[in-house]
């Protein structure tokens, strides 16, 4: 069972950028932190992927522990960790994900309110 693995190519031309912290700070503040979100939001994305690759590992792992459930007891138990373990792992990832959407989200409207007030045509 693989999971679905989201395309967040513009993470990486992100600074273009957005809103509440663009009034008060000076534009070099702003693009300053923008920096640092980009990296946060990059550490994000790379963890998501690592995740990504355990997830499909547990995923395997339940699928060979269910192929080998009705043999006994001993099986039965090792399919049910390791959906467990499986099932963890998938909600991690989602949140990892959710987590990852969000900042992304924000960062694209900070993004936009830097250039408005920043960037001259």
């Amino acid at each position: 069972m693989k999971p679905v693995i989201f395309s967040l190519g513009a993470l990486g031309t992100l600074f273009v950028l957005a809103a509440p912290m663009a009034a008060a700070q000076s534009c070099s503040q702003q693009a300053a932190q923008l920096q640092e979100r980009q990296v946060a939001a990059q550490e994000l994305a790379d963890a998501r992927l690592t995740l990504v690759d355990q997830v499909e590992a547990a995923g395997d792992a339940w699928e060979n522990a269910e192929a080998l459930r009705n043999f006994g007891e001993e099986q039965a138990a090792e399919a049910d960790a390791t959906k467990v373990a499986y099932e963890t792992l998938k909600a991690d990832l989602l949140d990892k994900e959710s987590s990852l959407q969000g900042l992304v989200f924000s960062l694209n409207e900070q993004v936009t309110a830097y250039n408005t007030k920043c960037v001259r045509n």
